[in-house]
């Protein structure tokens, strides 16, 4: 029997990521370093890269559920991944989905992938019973804060942060309800998104 996707766009499919996929997850890295570059001032090692992706998880004390490593692939390009998502359900409280990555290749920017995929992936999430989502954007990266902003998510708070190689950063820490649902309700369900939190 033929695995099956994770879930569907009109002309891509979304996969759980595998071992399979490391060589062109790696391709991926090399392809698309502008990210890396941007959070770390470096260019990854796509073998660490790849390794960090298919592995690392949130803190336990965030008392998740569930992570996918996904990848999505194009119809009429399949040996090509054009998509990565690192996605957490239930993060600090039940209902609440953590996009931690959603990066489209660079090539594809423009083309209105991102924008059909982050639907696919609220679709998804809403079955799974998620009513609110949560994400962080890096300070500077205007094109991130547009595209979230345009799909509904508001800023709650601002943190800092440090990438892996120790360069400090400030991320705009952005939610979304999926019912309806005040911003001081969701603090109460997530303190952490509190600015009034450590």
């Amino acid at each position: 029997m033929s695995p099956q996707p994770t879930f569907s766009l009109t002309d891509a499919d979304i996969w759980t990521a595998t071992d399979a996929d490391r060589p062109d997850l790696a391709a991926f890295c090399r392809d698309n370093p502008e990210y890396d570059v941007f959070l770390t001032g470096e260019v990854s090692d796509e073998a660490e890269w790849v390794e960090d992706f298919m592995t690392d998880l949130p803190p336990a004390s965030f008392n998740w559920t569930h992570t996918h490593k996904l990848i999505a692939r194009r119809h009429q390009e399949p040996d090509t991944i054009a998509a990565i998502l690192d996605v957490t359900e239930d993060m600090i409280d039940k209902g609440v989905g953590h996009i931690g990555l959603f990066q489209v290749a660079t090539a594809l920017h423009g083309t209105g992938l991102a924008h059909e995929l982050y639907q696919g992936l609220e679709d998804w999430l809403a079955s799974r019973g998620k009513d609110v989502l949560r994400l962080g954007v890096l300070d500077g990266n205007a094109r991130g804060m547009a595209f979230w902003t345009r799909h509904g998510f508001l800023e709650t708070r601002r943190r800092q942060g440090t990438a892996p190689n120790g360069k400090t950063h400030l991320s705009h820490v952005m939610y979304k309800p999926l019912k309806p649902l005040t911003l001081e309700a969701y603090r109460l369900r997530v303190p952490r998104d509190d600015p009034n939190s450590v």
